[in-house]
């Protein structure tokens, strides 16, 4: 089954509010589990809680990734895959597509790091950017699988994850202009295709057009588009009954959109 940028993403959301288990990658917590987890890591298992949450899908901060790779849903028993058996530090090196957290290209589904020393060889930390401003990570017992506000100090490194295929596109901006955000509102459905002839600048031909949550009128509309606005597409789009629905971005009003509009009201400008 392959596995993609946007199927880590809806993953890593399903997990929110589970818990946190050392060493884990989407068991379901039991007695068994948390004795031999205790007896390997004991030093990560000294709450009181773990009994708790017996029955619960569990994941340590690299076992969130691992548990999408090795599951063919968000909640299907897993199917191990020892070559994949990586650390934190092991998923960034493996890694093909990589740098410093200021080259960022800001992809949905892409890791995020963080290390405790100044090079890569410290990383003890992943994250899922969920292209929404937001990383999914499994922070630590304490927390579990939480939904936290990406700030690029904290995030020292980014990798595109290297058993995941990308298939989504620069969904966040973090700029600023004086004083002023700008706030990002991205499409709750993920482009399906790329074309990179189809990548480059387009205006509305429609008195109004507008920009949908996915590709199709059945998705909600996150705002309307006048006549002659212009859009940028990075080639991305995802086809519905022979109609490409573009994916598009725009800013409108000091909010930056990522969503889909129709190719039959957009010509290439």
């Amino acid at each position: 089954m392959s596995k993609t940028n946007s199927g880590l993403v809806t993953y890593a959301k399903a997990q929110i509010g589970l818990p946190y288990w050392y060493g884990t990658f989407g068991q379901t917590a039991s007695e068994s589990l948390y004795t031999a987890k205790k007896k390997q890591y004991p030093s990560y298992y000294t709450a009181s809680d773990f009994s708790s949450q017996y029955g619960k899908r569990v994941h340590d901060c690299v076992g969130l990734i691992k548990g999408y790779l090795w599951s063919s849903s968000t909640t299907a028993t897993l199917t191990y895959t020892a070559s994949q058996d990586v650390p934190a530090s092991g998923m960034y090196s493996k890694a093909t597509t990589k740098g410093g957290i200021s080259s960022f290209p800001m992809k949905a589904g892409q890791l995020v790091f963080k290390s405790s020393s100044s090079s890569s060889s410290g990383i003890h930390h992943v994250g899922v950017f969920g292209g929404d401003g937001y990383v999914y990570e499994a922070k630590g017992h304490a927390y579990g699988v939480v939904k936290t506000v990406y700030a690029a100090k904290d995030w020292q490194y980014w990798a595109q994850c290297p058993w995941c295929t990308d298939n989504t596109a620069s969904t966040f901006s973090t700029s600023t202009t004086s004083s002023t955000s700008t706030t990002s509102r991205t499409a709750i459905a993920a482009a399906k295709s790329k074309d990179s002839s189809l990548a480059g600048t387009y205006k509305v031909t429609a008195s109004q057009l507008n920009m949908r949550n996915g590709a199709g009128t059945i998705y909600s509309i996150m705002t309307t588009l006048s006549k002659n606005t212009k859009v940028k597409n990075y080639g991305y789009y995802t086809e519905v009954s022979g109609v490409k629905w573009l994916y598009v971005q725009v800013t409108v009003n000091s909010v930056t959109y990522m969503g889909f509009c129709s190719e039959k009201y957009l010509t290439k400008v």
